[in-house]
């Protein structure tokens, strides 16, 4: 049995997921949550590969009117919180109002998942080309928020 994996068999993160009823029947091994997005995610140790839950899918009927984030991954013990969207300054409001909901739902719903946050940071992963200039005001308030921009999401971080 691999160490990152409770007697019961199940990973941290797994079980974080499972004792979520909001999002409990979401988990899915590997990337497998990701479905068409899975090729934006990338690990050197597919051992610590933990699972994925799509949040936003799990939490559409029951948030409806919420700017809801996309996924959850599990690697190595820890968990990371990753939206897929295009990427220019109109979309900049959006994502802080994703990321918003998203600690507000950690802190509220999912405590056993937001235990296991990797770090203060939520990754935004671009569709397409990122139309956000380094120097703007906008990526300042994507960093005020703790919201990194990105192409590619590899793991471990570099």
């Amino acid at each position: 049995m691999q160490n990152n994996k409770k007697n019961s068999g199940m990973t941290k993160f797994e079980s974080a997921v499972r004792n979520t009823p909001d999002i409990a029947a979401g988990y899915k091994k590997g990337i497998q949550a990701f479905g068409a997005n899975s090729s934006c995610v990338q690990v050197d140790d597919t051992r610590k590969l933990e699972g994925s839950v799509d949040i936003d899918k799990c939490t559409r009927d029951i948030y409806p009117d919420k700017s809801r984030w996309d996924y959850a991954l599990g690697y190595d013990e820890k968990a990371y919180f990753i939206e897929v969207h295009p990427a220019s300054t109109s979309d900049v409001a959006t994502m802080i109002a994703k990321s918003k909901w998203l600690k507000e739902w950690l802190k509220e719903k999912a405590k056993d998942l937001e235990v296991l946050k990797a770090n203060d940071n939520y990754y935004w992963l671009a569709t397409g080309k990122i139309k956000i200039l380094p120097k703007s005001r906008q990526y300042r308030m994507l960093m005020e928020n703790k919201i990194l921009l990105r192409s590619k999401f590899k793991l471990p971080l570099e």
